[in-house]
């Protein structure tokens, strides 16, 4: 998925759509009845999806992720932010913007030094105006999840984000969790008990002709022994019927 910089919608629409796509998932034309359409619902769907929150069908049907899930059935304000704040951890123009200002020894960030962030040194290329608003929307999520507080710019100061004083120890707990989790097995570990058994295998039938019968199989072993028992019974391979 290419990155597109989540703006013009609030965190308050980002709750609103994970509730309605709580169980089965919604139709987009069901949340458009519900929350009206246009850009406001496009681009609040954008964010969730850019935040790995839902998954979109041939965007009609929205259904949450897992991240989604934890996020949206969350019991209480605390994991509520918690879970926000892992899923803007794990989103790249907002991880690496907090991990760079934190290995900077930064306790404030403002809108100037995050846009050249962006386009800078993560070369996002993003359009100007939505780089603005973005800018905007991050820090208000960002003190959604409690990762910082949100200082909107007045008298020509620029809209900044004050951090957290636990953003380190909350981001270092977050990479010792992703560490700690379960991999996928092996591959082997995931080979059938009973796997095929390709091959050739020949009878000579009894007789002066010297007949050869050669059956080629690709089939488990109990299949093979089925065949052999078949042939035995009608004579054609020697042995006990």
């Amino acid at each position: 998925m290419d990155i597109l910089l989540p703006y013009r919608t609030e965190p308050r629409l980002l709750f609103q759509v994970l509730e309605y796509a709580k169980g089965k998932g919604i139709e987009r034309a069901a949340l458009e009845a519900r929350l009206g359409g246009g850009e406001p619902l496009r681009e609040t769907l954008n964010a969730l999806e850019q935040l790995g929150l839902i998954s979109r069908d041939d965007g009609a049907e929205i259904r949450l992720t897992e991240a989604g899930r934890r996020l949206a059935y969350a019991t209480g304000d605390d994991e509520r932010r918690a879970e926000l704040a892992r899923a803007i951890l794990q989103y790249p123009p907002y991880g690496v913007v907090l991990e760079r200002a934190l290995a900077e020894g930064m306790s404030v960030i403002d809108a100037p030094w995050v846009e050249r962030v962006w386009q800078v040194d993560m070369r996002l290329g993003q359009p100007r105006n939505r780089v603005e608003e973005a800018r905007t929307f991050f820090f208000r999520l960002a003190d959604e999840a409690g990762l910082g507080v949100f200082r909107r710019g007045v008298r020509g100061q620029p809209s900044r984000l004050v951090l957290a004083p636990d953003l380190a120890a909350r981001l270092q707990a977050l990479r010792t969790e992703e560490a700690a989790e379960p991999q996928e097995p092996p591959a082997a570990e995931l080979a059938p008990a009973s796997p095929a058994y390709p091959g050739v295998h020949s009878w000579t039938v009894p007789g002066e002709a010297g007949i050869s019968l050669t059956v080629t199989v690709d089939m488990s072993l109990w299949e093979l022994e089925k065949i052999e028992a078949f042939l035995r019974l009608i004579g054609l391979v020697p042995g006990e019927r």
